[in-house]
């Protein structure tokens, strides 16, 4: 069947659009808009030189509640801590680190690999590290008061102060699978009060009741509590905005409930998924926030069926309430408003093919700091790339 593509210039809020006939439409890589002489448009991400080399392949990178960044090298078995200025302060020895978080007591959470020890197979594994306190508190004794009878417990307290040394932070196995080690765990996210969620993926969702493909919610305590049972996985695949079937990242979005969950899309209709959470007398949980059942909602471009190929990542710019999807296969930063509007921001990987760097080469991590700043693990290329949009140098 011979294919059209048409493809429809940016232009103000424009759409670049594929369109093969007897297919959904998918998503081409952005360009950026360009005036009459050829240089770009006033809003464009300009890159920042010069980007940051990393000794192997950076998967994840996390910008850290006490303002550090922290790289999973997924290549050398390494999480790398940086400052503001690229330079790799220390690092700490992990298997295979794939998604890291960090929750309000500066602990940082790892989406990882072990070994079975019984087995000697490797398995996925969700890893903590106290970057800062290691507690360890415990009753040791009974205080006997023989003048009142009264007792008391007597507590001795051995905890440890790593003050930010990651090298030698004590790590704890907080959750493992070893009857399934085929299940990877590929993206974490942290609730208000120190919950997580975890997306987990695998190459069997055969079962009804726990398919590798889930959503995991974790209490406070690091204790399991349930899978999200608002998003589905069928063995049979489905075309439902919450079917998942190939998870590759959660982005929880600053101090609330609300999440993107990132998939590969080859196989489902939507490589993201924004859900809401609620809570009221009848019911308590998460729904799509764009539902493409409703005409109200048919031209939101963020649900738009195929739009991406793979999305690995997401991250939020809470100043000016944006999302940034990020494609591995389209080598593709796709950018929406809250309210689910294609952003003409958006780039793709020949915008940054400049000043002798290579275009963008199979992306895996993305993050957006306080000061305005988009970070890409560029994980083909082994470097962090920094964007700023050129009418927001300055960031207020």
């Amino acid at each position: 069947m011979t294919k059209k593509i048409i493809l429809i210039s940016f232009v103000l809020t424009v759409t670049a659009i594929v369109i093969i006939s007897g297919c959904d439409p998918r998503i081409v890589p952005p360009q950026a808009v360009k005036d009459s002489d050829g240089k770009l448009g006033d809003t464009s991400y300009v890159e920042i030189f010069p980007p940051w080399n990393v000794p192997g392949s950076p998967n994840a990178i996390l910008i850290g509640n006490d303002q550090l960044i922290y790289v999973a090298d997924y290549e050398n078995n390494q999480i790398h801590m940086m400052d503001a200025g690229g330079r790799i302060l220390m690092s700490k020895d992990i298997m295979h680190p794939q998604a890291i978080a960090q929750n309000s007591k500066l602990d940082l959470y790892v989406c990882a690999e072990t070994i079975n020890p019984k087995t000697l197979d490797t398995m996925g594994a969700i890893f903590r590290i106290n970057l800062v306190r290691w507690d360890t508190i415990y009753i040791s004794g009974i205080k006997i008061d023989t003048l009142l009878h009264d007792t008391s417990y007597v507590y001795r307290d051995t905890s440890y102060f790593f003050n930010h040394n990651l090298a030698e932070a004590h790590t704890k196995l907080v959750y493992s699978e070893p009857a399934r080690p085929q299940r990877r765990f590929v993206g974490i996210g942290i609730l208000p009060g120190n919950g997580f969620l975890v997306a987990r993926t695998g190459n069997d969702n055969s079962s009804f009741v726990d398919p590798d493909a889930r959503v995991l919610r974790f209490k406070a305590n690091e204790e399991f509590e349930t899978p999200i049972g608002d998003l589905v996985t069928r063995a049979s695949g489905g075309t439902a905005i919450t079917d998942i079937r190939d998870p590759s990242g959660i982005m929880v979005f600053p101090s609330s409930n609300d999440f993107i969950l990132t998939q590969n899309s080859s196989q489902d209709a939507y490589g993201a998924i924004w859900m809401v959470y609620y809570e009221t007398n009848d019911f308590r949980g998460w729904l799509p926030k764009f539902d493409p059942a409703k005409s109200a909602q048919s031209g939101v471009d963020f649900i738009r069926p195929r739009r991406y190929i793979n999305a690995t990542a997401a991250t939020y710019d809470k100043r000016r309430r944006e999302v940034f999807i990020l494609d591995s296969e389209l080598d593709s930063v796709v950018k929406f408003s809250v309210t689910g509007q294609f952003k003409s921001e958006s780039f793709g990987k020949s915008n940054t093919a400049r000043n002798g760097l290579p275009a963008m080469n199979n992306p895996q991590g993305i993050a957006y700091s306080n000061d305005c700043t988009l970070y890409i693990a560029d994980t083909g290329n082994r470097m962090i790339r920094r964007f700023r949009l050129s009418t927001q140098m300055q960031c207020n």
